[in-house]
């Protein structure tokens, strides 16, 4: 099965007090850079990166795989779906994508393992992991759904497709809070700092 990842870096991090969260140090990389180099160990076919605001130096703080790639969304302003659909047209020959969010960088190898593996033996189409009867990222969209996002007119993400087809979704129960665990905030990337081992 080609599984690839739609790796979204491009909002206005706009309750950061003026600060880019994905350029924002994380140990000895930025938060992007440490989310990046966990997803491409994964496993996956390809990992596409879509960036708006900030392009140019996030396109500069990656070393990205030869099969990996990074695209401008223009349109970010508008909303996440937007930078969402920008990733998917770039993997429409994929199996399934899985969407993941630049800003959760104590996801671990492993843990994306743990989808993908999950992923391939359901007979859902859709996947989103829970911790503690919370949803969290990434969730993995068989094919058959793509067309969905790409004509998606809510401009906050994809949870509304997931509504839409509840008998296709696989939850899975996970272990560890690191799938619900993302940076909106000073306040959140400095307990994240406090988790680096």
């Amino acid at each position: 099965m080609q599984i690839g990842a739609v790796l979204v870096a491009a909002g206005l991090s706009s309750r950061m007090q003026g600060k880019n969260k994905m350029l924002l140090p994380f140990g000895d990389k930025t938060v992007i850079e440490a989310t990046y180099q966990q997803l491409a160990k994964a496993g996956l076919t390809k990992v596409v990166v879509v960036a708006g605001a900030y392009f140019n130096e996030i396109k500069e703080s990656l070393e990205l795989r030869e099969r990996d790639c990074i695209i401008e969304n223009r349109l970010y302003k508008e909303g996440l779906t937007t930078s969402i659909q920008a990733g998917v047209k770039e993997l429409v020959q994929m199996d399934a994508i899985m969407i993941c969010l630049g800003d959760m960088p104590l996801l671990r190898i492993n843990d994306y393992q743990l989808l993908i593996e999950s992923f391939a033996k359901i007979d859902t189409t859709i996947q989103v992991p829970f911790y503690n009867k919370q949803k969290g990222n990434p969730v993995i969209f068989a094919q058959k759904h793509f067309n969905e996002i790409l004509n998606h007119t809510e401009m906050n993400g994809c949870s509304g497709i997931v509504k839409q087809n509840k008998a296709a979704v696989q939850q899975l129960s996970v272990s560890t809070d690191r799938f619900i665990l993302d940076i909106d905030t000073p306040e959140e990337y400095q307990n994240l700092l406090k988790r680096i081992d």
